[in-house]
């Protein structure tokens, strides 16, 4: 492989931004995008020399982990020149002109493009009503949740949709059970014992969390013991006290376990049970069946160290339990799974109290203010555009929950717990291919890759090729695309200058726009102007700045004393940073044990052991109810649920949600993160590699009952030999190291073909699914199938 004509990646400079070398050269904050689109946790410092952009820093001034000083980024972080001249990126509004999923387009013009999606839009309004338009989003970021929502508002429909897949399920079951308690420890240099469940810092958010991973070590130094349950060791787990290597997919069984334990030998914390936890009693007498022996079998951790742990958090105060996606937003009973964990937590009394899980100390409020552009705020969503129909008025309902085709959650819980109204991405898929008067007939897929994120590619391909029109937006061209009939090409973050965030600290506040570092590759635009170019088009101008996008940011800052002409002036090239007087840079002590405010929205202000909240509650299929009381369901495929199939399948399989190297299922296209892991890893215990006759590096065929896929084999002792872990999105490929992209289908590399994508099997409260599943595995002699995606000067 070869780099596209004329698309030849930037010459990188590797000193600092202060000592680059001399010519035209300007430095310039901006947000880092390289954790997801218009993200705003990083800031950074950018080089620009003679035009082009060379060289990225932390900015000092924002505070990136934790405080001021620090010039540190993650590997993604540190690559973002070669995502912005990537030579795969799209340049240009692209068109249809063979069948859905051939890859024939030809290149249009913006004019043409815009237009073709407006007369789909106002179509699809006028002939089967408004709700029939859907936008699926690969990831929370604010241009998503916000320029999203907002246009579908105005457009007249409620169907964001939400993948089903990460923070929701778990946030919104925290929500409905603890209330608004917190489930990360606020003083961990109070915490004696610490139980990181599923929770995977080295890897998410990696910048972000230095100061939480280092200071967890230094806790440790102190005495603090750590428990770390979880699949497959790594650099954490390497530190605790105790590793519990569960399998995949069966954390609600441990949990229960230890909740039988916990209960039965009376290491329950008396007081708050018998005052704040709703239907304690019940919740004691249904526990006595899952015994530590019963979930042994199960989970595959010895009967001996179920005890040890539980016994451990029932007696070790105060503990505090650091959750991740893994248990609760990534198995098909997710959501009891979930509940046991937080009441794990909370019937150990550790709920809001200093080193358990809440009560941080609280920073001085900032120095200055902004409008919100993130989530909870209605007024700027504009959620008021949608009508409330009679059955939203008669329930009590936001406006629009009932034009909901697919819910994520029931919808009587969207007035109080959900952040936001949300159907689901493998819901609507499935609702293409029905006979639903209100089906998805136009579908904006924005900057995120079905076939990738979603289970089963295979039937995701299928479901998308009977769209009535389908469009979407990225910057790189991915697999969804050839199901598309319009395709934008969006330039990145630092090609454009449509977002500012504040960031505060202890030392003061510090206010950060993004300042263009270069005109936008080829015709592509910001996603920000895109949602206002079409809502122009739409009619919808005058409720969004007549398509200026630099209205919304005058919008934003009123109030904070601030103009964006004083932002966009070269003396605040890298920011504005307030300093805070010395005398007030002390933290606030809070308030502890604030239960009646903590489960306020909660049956009788309690914490739901008896979920009174659920129970009887129409689930989110419109048909079925929800249970009272936890249970534990397990995946469609495990070795203890379904011997059968194991017999043929006998290892667990399951994959990493986030990784150090790449953003979910992209940049696996950067040269300084690909030459890393060049290419698509699957870890094995050496035994169980050994008794297979597979070396370190060969190619291995793992298959389901659902699909199959090669991957190369990466020998790994810290992994249980019945099971295996691999990363999932590998399509991109990485010209400038002559490394492949690969496909998703069968024979490629995308592990979404090896799990359950049966609806039925989809948890009744949150839409999370499995993944996990069961395979067999064999040497391979040839390479996954490589993605016949070609880009050539910025066109397919």
């Amino acid at each position: 492989m070869t780099a596209a004509a004329g698309m030849t990646a930037a010459p990188f400079v590797a000193s600092a931004a202060e000592e680059a070398p001399k010519g035209n050269v300007e430095v310039k904050h901006m947000w880092c995008q390289m954790c997801g689109v218009s993200e705003t946790y990083c800031g950074t410092l950018c080089t620009v020399e003679d035009g082009v952009f060379k060289h990225v820093e932390g900015n000092p001034l924002a505070g990136n982990n934790g405080g001021r000083g620090g010039r540190t980024l993650c590997a993604k972080g540190n690559s973002a020149p070669q995502l912005v001249y990537d030579p795969s990126r799209i340049l240009y509004p692209m068109k249809l002109v063979g069948e859905k999923g051939s890859g024939k387009f030809e290149r249009i013009t913006w004019d043409e493009a815009l237009d073709t999606i407006a007369d789909a839009l106002k179509k699809a309004a006028e002939e089967y009503g408004p709700e029939t338009f859907f936008i699926l989003s690969g990831q929370s970021a604010e241009v998503v949740d916000v320029m999203g929502m907002r246009f579908l508002n105005h457009y007249g429909s409620p169907n964001w949709c939400h993948n089903g897949i990460c923070w929701d399920q778990r946030e919104t079951t925290k929500a409905c059970t603890i209330g608004g308690a917190s489930t990360f420890p606020g003083q961990i240099d109070k915490t004696n014992l610490l139980v990181c469940w599923g929770h995977n810092k080295e890897n998410t958010g990696v910048n972000q969390t230095r100061g939480q991973n280092a200071n967890r070590l230094d806790q440790r130094d102190r005495g603090m013991i750590t428990i770390d349950i979880r699949p497959m060791l790594n650099t954490l787990g390497a530190h605790s006290d105790i590793w519990v290597p569960i399998r995949p997919g069966t954390d609600g069984a441990l949990a229960l376990a230890i909740l039988h334990v916990i209960i039965g030998e009376d290491l329950y914390d008396h007081d708050f049970c018998e005052n704040w936890v709703n239907g304690f009693d019940k919740l004691a007498e249904h526990v006595k069946q899952f015994t530590p022996e019963w979930a042994s079998e199960i989970t595959g951790i010895p009967v001996e160290q179920i005890y040890q742990i539980a016994r451990m958090m029932g007696t070790i105060k105060p503990m505090a339990l650091m959750d991740g996606n893994g248990f609760g937003d990534q198995t098909n009973d997710g959501t009891w799974t979930a509940v046991s964990i937080f009441l794990i937590q909370a019937i150990t009394g550790n709920l809001d109290v200093p080193g358990g899980n809440g009560a941080g100390l609280k920073l001085p409020a900032p120095m200055f203010e902004i409008s919100d552009m993130g989530w909870f705020l209605p007024t700027f969503h504009k959620f008021d555009k949608l009508e409330a129909t009679p059955e939203d008025i008669e329930h009590g309902w936001p406006a629009g929950t009932s034009k909901l085709l697919c819910p994520e959650f029931p919808r009587d819980f969207y007035k109080d717990f959900c952040y936001s109204l949300s159907s689901c991405n493998p819901r609507v898929i499935e609702a293409i291919d029905s006979d639903h008067p209100k089906k998805p007939r136009v579908i904006f897929s924005h900057a995120t890759n079905s076939l990738s994120c979603l289970r089963q590619p295979k039937r995701t391909a299928e479901c998308l090729a009977k769209l009535d029109f389908h469009f979407t937006m990225d910057t790189n061209w991915n697999d969804t695309c050839n199901y598309c009939d319009i395709v934008l090409p969006a330039c990145t973050q630092y090609e454009a200058s449509d977002q500012l965030a504040i960031v505060n600290r202890l030392e003061g506040t510090f206010l950060g726009l993004n300042h263009k570092l270069i005109e936008p590759l080829g015709e592509s635009r910001s996603d920000y102007r895109v949602y206002a170019d079409l809502a122009v088009r739409m009619g919808f101008g005058a409720d969004w700045w007549d398509g200026d996008t630099d209205g919304m940011l005058r919008q934003l800052l009123e109030g904070s004393g601030f103009t964006l002409e004083e932002l966009r002036a070269p003396e605040n090239n890298k920011g504005v940073f307030v300093e805070r007087p010395v005398e007030e840079r002390v933290m606030i002590e809070p308030e502890y044990k604030r239960y009646q405010e903590l489960f306020a929205k909660l049956p009788n202000n309690k914490v739901q052991a008896y979920h009174e909240l659920f129970g009887g509650k129409v689930d989110n299929t419109d048909e079925g109810t929800l249970g009272y009381l936890p249970e534990y369901v397990g995946a469609p495929e495990s070795l203890a649920g379904t011997p059968e199939i194991a017999a043929e399948f006998p290892l667990i399989f399951s994959d990493v949600h986030g990784h150090r190297l790449a953003e979910h299922s992209h940049r696996n296209n950067l040269p300084w993160c690909r030459e890393i892991e060049p290419y698509p890893w699957v870890k094995i215990n050496p035994a169980t590699a050994a008794s297979y006759g597979i070396a370190d590096g060969d190619w291995i065929k793992v298959e389901s009952p659902h699909g199959w896929v090669v991957l190369k084999a990466k020998l790994f002792e810290g992994i249980s030999p019945e099971v295996l872990m691999a990363r999932r999105g590998w399509w991109q490929d990485c010209r400038e190291l002559e490394l492949p992209g690969y496909g998703c289908f069968d024979g490629g590399a995308e592990c979404n073909v090896l799990y359950d994508n049966n609806p039925a099997n989809w948890d009744k409260f949150s839409t999370a699914s499995a993944k996990q599943t069961l395979v067999k595995i064999c040497k391979w002699d040839e390479e996954p199938a490589e993605n016949e995606i070609v880009i050539e000067n910025g066109e397919l």
